[in-house]
């Protein structure tokens, strides 16, 4: 990883960009990949509770600092500089990201030879210790709490059934009893692949399947872990939505929740290395339905 390449904090409306060299003042940092690091490790000071009630639970938490020096072109760039770095640490900072359901979480965005990488952190604070020795070159450290220690890449990427791809087979319609052979309605799978070019396993963003369905499946071939739902979409106009991560669990229909719905069996899988085939059955699946997941590659945090 080399030295100086851009890379960012933070969301659209509330961001720092490092090593930007085109405007003033000037943040560089090294953008390689985050490590891990220990708050008592380094003994490093934690605030008091102050808006955000993630203070209580720091100690030994996986934290991840971003240090730098800004160089600012004047004493007015200076001022803009350091209100800059308070606001993007603010700990009443009310950001969000697809990843969390944590107020506060943001993105932290650098750039690799095999393209882009994000980490989602909380920056807790920003230690400044002003010294007019360097003039208005100014040292920082930024301290940020890491919830999932997952590098991702930072394009989200989709895996999508077309209902073009849809294969036909017999029988498998619900009965209240059993007959010896399959039969009744056409039973249709729509399949395809989602390529996790990383090298860990990485929960989905999230999956939409659209209708008509009846007790859709949507299956993971590469572990044969599946999630079913015993719900009905009549049309492609109602969509099943699942999000699912290490902190937040989310199914529902048309905005209310059917998690209730969700079989015993069922295991919210991961997306692994390599290809995922995923496919979406059902008790009885119609012409026209599909899913949508999206997901990022995964990579170890060292």
């Amino acid at each position: 990883m080399s030295i100086y390449r851009q890379a960012t904090l933070g969301e659209p409306n509330n961001r720092i960009t490092f090593n930007d060299f085109t405007n003033s003042p000037v943040y560089r940092v090294q953008t390689r990949a985050p490590q891990r690091f220990e708050i008592r490790d380094d003994n490093i000071p934690v605030p008091f509770e102050s808006g955000v009630n993630d203070f209580q639970t720091l100690i030994g938490q996986t934290i991840y600092v971003i240090k730098g020096t800004m160089y600012p072109s004047s004493e007015v760039s200076y001022d803009e500089g350091i209100a800059n770095l308070r606001a993007v640490c603010s700990l009443d900072l009310q950001q969000s990201s697809s990843y969390s359901t944590d107020s506060g979480y943001m993105p932290y965005t650098w750039e690799e030879a095999n393209g882009s990488r994000i980490l989602f952190v909380k920056a807790l604070y920003v230690q400044l210790v002003e010294d007019t020795r360097q003039g208005f070159v100014q040292p920082f450290t930024i301290y940020c709490k890491i919830k999932d220690p997952t590098i991702y890449g930072a394009t989200l990427k989709t895996a999508t059934s077309e209902p073009s791809n849809a294969v036909a087979g017999l029988g498998s319609a619900a009965y209240p009893f059993g007959y010896p052979i399959a039969y009744g309605a056409t039973l249709y799978t729509t399949t395809s692949s989602a390529i996790n070019n990383g090298n860990i396993p990485c929960y989905p963003v999230s999956i939409d399947i659209y209708g008509p369905v009846t007790n859709p499946i949507i299956t993971n071939a590469a572990t044969g872990e599946y999630i079913q739902v015993n719900t009905t979409l009549a049309s492609t106009s109602n969509i099943l939505h699942i999000e699912y991560n290490n902190s937040k669990l989310a199914v529902t229909v048309g905005g209310n929740s059917v998690a209730k719905d969700v079989t015993t069996s069922s295991d919210y899988f991961k997306i692994q290395p390599g290809e995922n085939v995923i496919s979406l059955t059902g008790s009885s699946v119609g012409t026209g339905a599909y899913y949508v997941l999206t997901y990022r590659d995964a990579y170890a945090l060292a």
